[in-house]
């Protein structure tokens, strides 16, 4: 991935986040996510859930089918200005129980990112994806160089 691919990775505020279920089911949801220029971190945070962070579909799915999808992505009204990048890739949930994890270096990162972290707290785990195909797309009349 080039520089101008992580940099309109680390500018985006939102991106999708793909999974399936053990039937093959595709689940798609908005997340937030940071990226530290080798992984994406999604977080398991305290907004209000029907579930434990654990009972997550996404979650479940993770641990079913490690194979996921993160689609980052701009829509303008002036198409020559559409982009998106697809990161395929693999991921796993880093708990706070796992001493190897750099929680508290993700949690700082997503805190600078959405300031609205410090009052809503972050979880105590998290989707961490390898990246192990990245495929982008931009509007050839587009200005963004380096995709």
């Amino acid at each position: 991935m080039d520089g101008g691919a992580k940099e309109l990775i680390s500018r985006s505020r939102v991106a999708r986040l793909g999974t399936v279920d053990g039937y093959n089911q595709p689940h798609v949801i908005p997340v937030v996510f940071v990226f530290d220029g080798a992984y994406f971190f999604i977080p398991l945070d305290s907004k209000r859930k029907t579930v434990r962070s654990r009972d997550l579909r996404r979650v479940k799915n993770i641990e079913k089918n490690a194979k996921v999808a993160l689609l980052v992505d701009e829509y303008s009204e002036s198409w020559k200005e559409l982009w998106f990048i697809m990161i395929m890739g693999v991921a796993g949930i880093l708990e706070k129980k796992d001493q190897l994890v750099p929680l508290k270096e993700i949690h700082r990162m997503l805190i600078a990112k959405y300031p609205q972290y410090e009052s809503l707290g972050i979880g105590e785990s998290c989707i961490k994806i390898n990246p192990i195909k990245v495929i982008s797309w931009k509007n050839a009349e587009a200005s963004i160089e380096h995709l």
